[in-house]
């Protein structure tokens, strides 16, 4: 992975308004320089500036974790501290963490500075009291060196492009970017939490003793005690992030599911869930949400290696033959057998009136009842609609089918979400998770209807995009191991993929789309267009049934459909034509002999033609009805278009003709598509 000082400046301090940040460059060892090496020079992104720190490739390149306010004299100081941008630990391993950094460098053999980017518009960013507080707490922990004058606020980290040039038999080292995700700052609650250490206790001063190390047998503590310190009646002693940090750390190394964990975790949480206000259910509401599942998803490094990968592999550390290759990933897990992947992130996507989401709900029905969909087997399990469009719509078509399926009571195992909710937010994301969490087994299948609903960002980003699905991906899937289905629109031009950035197509694993053979009929077709891991299958067709369910207040009907797979694909028909027949067809057209309905003339015209060769008597009522039929639906009617060659008698026009596909030309005044 490659950044640039410029980049990583640009990403750390953020807008620079009223602001400055601070850097220093220098070649000479960094032990044997002049002190005035490190006084350095403000920052502020400019163009030279910014061309001027990406040159200095082969100097010690620092900058300032903090950014300082205008003042009369411009100076890196703790006295013009305006906010923290890096929350920094040196000489850190990274295997010692419970959440993910913003960065890792190298910066000397073995040796690692690990960075956090702070939120500029976190309050916390900005309280200097606080962040002292925790920088000495950080001190106790070893992450960072202690400083007696209080200047750690202000101090230097490397940036990620540079040489350390203090002296060595080796020579200078450059420093080296073993991670950089600079997109999402952290609040300096997280930031603290990823280093094991609770802002709420430093904040009110009950700060427990920071984890001396963070091996799981030291972190993970006495059960007993740690359950007493979660529970303490006494709220100015009860401790909720420590007790919560390592319990998490010991179930997962236990061998429990992440979702077990929370689900765990959680209903203690609630067993002890202070008043509904003040400070303390604050405090005990920030550990119940988002961040208990932090918590569980960092402690995953703890996690028991899956046994298939053992052995003798781990002599060779990432590297295997193909034959251990193929022994670990034999067996592909099916939700649908050999169409939807069990642990997959998949999309059904369609133009509107397709008829997608009675599909989506015909799955569900399937895999929550056990029963084959599409004459394939399933994988029973518990299913979760997103019924993001609308509750009652959906009511009345999971109770159609279930009437059709002569089900005297619903499944117990479906569940529906009927609160609008965006996807594309963590802490929606986070809602759904704690429901799902909550539920007496873990689901097999969620389907989201739709996309459009659930997220409020450019559906043409790949940025905004990608992030939506990621979210959902690590924190809906990965933490329940299921599939998860998003149903999604076609755009206005094209029709056969996803609409939006092909970021969509990119980030998910399997993409079934769905189309209408016949724009006014009830049959849809259903096609694999992408399969990760595995073959794509030949069309799925259902068939769409009226159901009447009763009647209104008005004495009408109320009415829905139900999708039904069918063995029967729609009528097709595939004409072949010599060229005699082609110059019949366009001598009729000239002739004007081009009738939609064929009993208005007794003249040959085109539809007899197609008739022949269908081998259908026009007198008979059921002929005479398919071909008015494929007329009207455009699989052979003269309207709809085929360009062929240049024919004798045409004067060198190209003339578009019968042949079943459309053109949205008109006819001439002779009768005759002009071709461009």
């Amino acid at each position: 992975m490659s950044v640039s000082n410029s980049e990583f400046l640009t990403a750390a301090y953020g807008p620079l308004e009223n602001e400055y940040g601070w850097t220093a460059s220098f070649v000479s060892d960094p032990n044997n320089s002049d002190p005035s090496v490190w006084s350095g020079s403000v920052y502020m992104a400019t163009t030279a500036q910014r061309s001027l720190i990406d040159q200095r490739i082969s100097h010690n390149n620092f900058f300032c974790v903090s950014v300082m306010e205008e003042q009369d004299k411009k100076k890196r100081s703790k006295d013009g501290f305006r906010r923290l941008a890096v929350l920094l630990a040196d000489d850190a391993s990274p295997d010692e963490l419970y959440g993910t950094p913003s960065y890792i460098f190298e910066t000397s053999p073995g040796n690692f500075q690990i960075g956090i980017l702070i939120d500029p518009g976190d309050p916390d960013a900005c309280n200097q009291p606080l962040i002292e507080a925790l920088l000495k707490s950080m001190a106790a922990a070893n992450l960072i060196g202690a400083d007696p004058n209080g200047n750690n606020i202000v101090r230097y980290g490397r940036l990620p492009v540079g040489h350390n040039t203090k002296q060595r038999e080796s020579g200078a080292f450059a420093t080296r970017v073993h991670q950089a995700g600079l997109t999402a700052p952290y609040s300096l609650a997280d930031a603290a939490a990823a280093f094991g250490l609770d802002l709420e206790e430093i904040r009110s001063g009950t700060l427990l003793a920071p984890l001396a190390t963070k091996s799981l047998d030291k972190a993970s503590g006495s059960a007993v005690d740690l359950y007493k310190s979660l529970i303490n009646p006494n709220l100015e002693e009860r401790s909720y992030h420590d007790p919560l940090l390592r319990l998490s750390s010991a179930m997962v190394a236990a061998g429990m599911e992440r979702g077990a964990v929370v689900n765990n975790l959680r209903s203690l949480m609630l067993a002890i869930q202070p008043e509904l206000s003040g400070s303390e259910y604050d405090r005990w509401y920030a550990r119940y949400g988002s961040e208990l599942s932090r918590m569980v998803a960092s402690a995953e490094k703890y996690a028991p290696t899956d046994r298939s990968w053992d052995g003798e592999l781990s002599g060779r550390g990432l590297l295997l033959s193909l034959d251990e290759l193929m022994a670990c990933t034999k067996d592909v897990r099916w939700l649908v057998k050999n169409l939807i992947p069990d642990d997959g992130m998949g999309m059904i996507f369609g133009a509107s009136g397709t008829y997608k989401s009675f599909i989506a709900i015909d799955l569900a029905m399937h895999v929550a009842t056990g029963a084959d969909w599409a004459d394939k087997r399933t994988k029973h399990g518990p299913v979760v609609y997103v019924a993001a469009e609308g509750g009652a719509g959906i009511s009345r078509r999971l109770d159609a089918w279930k009437r059709s399926q002569g089900l005297a009571e619903s499944p117990d195992n479906l569940w529906i979400v009927v609160k609008p909710l965006l996807l594309s937010d963590e802490q929606d994301v986070m809602d759904l998770q704690q429901g799902l969490s909550a539920l007496p087994q873990k689901p097999s299948l969620i389907i989201i209807d739709t996309l459009s609903q659930t997220f409020d960002g450019d559906e043409n980003s790949s940025k905004d995009i990608s992030s939506y699905i990621r979210l959902i991906n690590s924190q809906i899937r990965a933490a329940f191991n299921c599939t998860v289905i998003i149903i999604h629109h076609t755009g206005h031009s094209a029709k056969d993929r996803p609409r939006g950035s092909s970021a969509i197509t990119a980030n998910i694993d399997f993409i079934l789309g769905v189309n209408l053979p016949d724009p006014s009929g009830l049959i849809a077709r259903l096609s694999v267009e992408k399969m990760k891991d595995g073959e794509k299958l030949n069309d799925l067709f259902f068939e769409m049934s009226r159901t009447v369910l009763g009647v209104d207040e008005d004495g009408d009907e109320i009415t829905t459909l139900i999708a039904n797979h069918t063995r029967n694909a729609p009528l097709q028909v595939q004409l072949s034509f010599t060229d005699e027949d082609w110059i019949a067809i366009i001598a009729l057209v000239k002739k004007g002999n081009y009738r939609r309905d064929p009993a208005a003339s007794t003249q040959p015209y085109v539809g007899k033609l197609f008739a022949e060769r269908l081998d259908l008597n026009l007198s008979n009522k059921d002929s005479k009805t398919t071909v008015e039929t494929l007329i009207r639906v455009g699989l052979c009617k003269g309207y709809l278009v085929k360009r062929v060659q240049s024919l004798p008698g045409m004067n060198g026009k190209k003339c578009f003709v019968i042949a079943g596909d459309r053109y949205p030309g008109d006819l001439d005044d002779e009768g005759v598509w002009e071709g461009e």
